[in-house]
């Protein structure tokens, strides 16, 4: 990696928007460990309740950029869901980071897999069996109907899929209203470690390294400033590096812990990032691939992690229309990145 520390300054604060994840522990670090003012940058990060807070803001100008789900810039670019605003992300901040969970009355009733699933489910034709994501262009939405259909469970006809709010998903569920979820860290391992459903398999086992979250600007902040964002680039980097780090994760999942960030305990983020991954009834498994920050070309904005979330969208019939190559292209920009990081000064 190529660095232009001490080339760019700016005196202009820029506000950096996220929402309380485990995923957004490449800002939080760039913030923590003065990664940005290394850089030349001056940024305040902004905690958002939601990802359509985060949508709206980028769209009307209050947030300069943001950590988005992987399907938001090529959301806002084309339109898909009533507003546009001509957006692009030239790093991938976190690749895996789901689990789904089921509830404990499943577990009575047998289920083990998604194929024991299967059979509860037919064996209870009354019954409405009602799942949840988080948000319609996700890839919580995305990797649960891609579970189900494997096992032969059709979305809309065998179950219902709800869109809830991260925080409230284990509620719903010790309340009955779910019978299971896919949402990201740290939601997943707080539901776990509180016994309130079980995992019945984290999103890495059977969709491995599948794009979770990028950072997100608008073209015209690109084009205004280049150099502003090659340099927000380059911090970003240097963070994800540092969460990445094995020997790393437990301080970081002491930073991530603050009230101002995340606000949950060390010890639930602890269960994704160090591990090892407590599943619910007594069964673990290691942490090493729950979430990735930087290893394995994570940060690279490749046209085939845009295909990724492009193909899942169409699979499952959830978006308007299909992007070509070129107008994908347009929303993952390899050319950026690779200018900001491996482009000598």
């Amino acid at each position: 990696m190529t660095s232009s520390f001490g080339r760019y300054k700016s005196s202009t604060v820029l506000t950096i928007g996220y929402v309380p994840m485990t995923d957004a522990a490449p800002l939080i670090v760039a913030s923590e460990l003065g990664l940005f003012e290394k850089y030349g940058l001056q940024v305040k990060l902004s905690r958002e309740p939601g990802w359509a807070t985060i949508r709206e803001k980028i769209y009307h100008g209050e947030l300069d950029a943001a950590q988005a789900p992987a399907s938001m810039v090529m959301e806002l670019t084309y339109g898909y869901s009533g507003i546009s605003i001509p957006c692009l992300t030239a790093f991938v901040t976190a690749h895996n980071g789901n689990a789904i969970t089921l509830s404990n009355e499943l577990w009575d009733l047998g289920v083990r897999d998604g194929y024991s699933l299967a059979q509860v489910i037919r064996a209870h034709p009354g019954r409405r069996f009602t799942f949840a994501s988080v948000l319609k262009y996700s890839s919580q939405n995305y990797l649960i109907r891609h579970w189900l259909l494997t096992h032969g469970i059709i979305p809309g006809k065998d179950v219902e899929i709800m869109v809830v709010p991260p925080p409230q998903v284990h509620d719903c569920l010790k309340n009955g209203f779910l019978d299971g979820y896919c949402v990201a860290e740290p939601w997943s391992s707080l539901g776990l470690l509180q016994n309130i459903g079980w995992c019945v398999t984290l999103t890495s086992d059977f969709s491995p390294m599948h794009p979770e979250k990028v950072f997100m600007v608008t073209e015209d902040f690109h084009n205004t400033d280049p150099d502003r964002h090659y340099a927000l680039l380059q911090a970003l980097q240097e963070a994800a590096v540092f969460c990445d780090e094995p020997a790393n994760r437990q301080r970081l999942s002491e930073m991530l812990s603050s009230p101002s960030y995340i606000g949950t305990s060390t010890e639930v983020l602890e269960n994704a990032l160090v591990g090892p991954f407590e599943m619910g009834r007594k069964r673990q498994t290691p942490a090493n691939s729950a979430i990735v920050f930087h290893r394995d070309e994570a940060n690279r904005p490749t046209l085939q992690k845009a295909a990724w979330v492009m193909n899942e969208i169409k699979r499952h019939k959830i978006g308007p229309l299909t992007l070509s190559r070129t107008e994908m292209s347009r929303c993952y920009r390899e050319d950026i990145y690779h200018q900001a990081l491996y482009t000598p000064n």
